[in-house]
């Protein structure tokens, strides 16, 4: 009887051993793949955006007219070296037109202001914009 139990015994063991292994091998193998899903999706994202960059710096550049002024050519300046000027208000000048310290330079305060929409409360001062990029601009030019 005692060796009865004890195959009876072992043969509960092994079973339960077999069935949590089998358990054990379906969450991995589940998990697994979700885990491979993500990164599929992460790969799509990036691969998306690579080529909306690759799209943009395919772009031709604008055609300029033959009396375009230099202007026109050069590359922009960094704004943001202006004091009172970071990132968000250098954008918006960018986008009124206003690429190069010469450009500011030759813009009004209140222009300024109004481009960039500063409220009264705000401490930058367009006067000064204007002052440094005429700074910037002559430098920009001797060197």
């Amino acid at each position: 009887m005692t060796t009865t139990k004890r195959s009876n015994f072992c043969l509960g063991f092994w079973l339960g051993a077999a069935v949590c292994a089998l358990i054990w091998y379906w969450q991995k193998s589940t998990s697994a793949d979700e885990g491979a899903l993500h990164l599929l999706d992460e790969l799509a994202e990036i691969q998306a955006k690579f080529r909306d960059v690759a799209q943009a710096r395919a772009a031709p550049l604008p055609a300029l007219a033959p009396d375009a002024p230099l202007s026109d050519i050069t590359a922009p300046d960094d704004l943001t070296l202006i004091h009172g000027i970071g990132p968000v208000y250098a954008q918006r000048l960018q986008d009124a037109g206003i690429h190069t310290f010469a450009d500011l330079a030759a813009q009004a305060p209140d222009k300024l202001a109004e481009i960039v929409e500063l409220r009264e409360w705000q401490a930058a001062s367009p006067v000064e914009w204007i002052a440094e990029a005429q700074a910037l601009a002559a430098g920009a030019q001797m060197g």
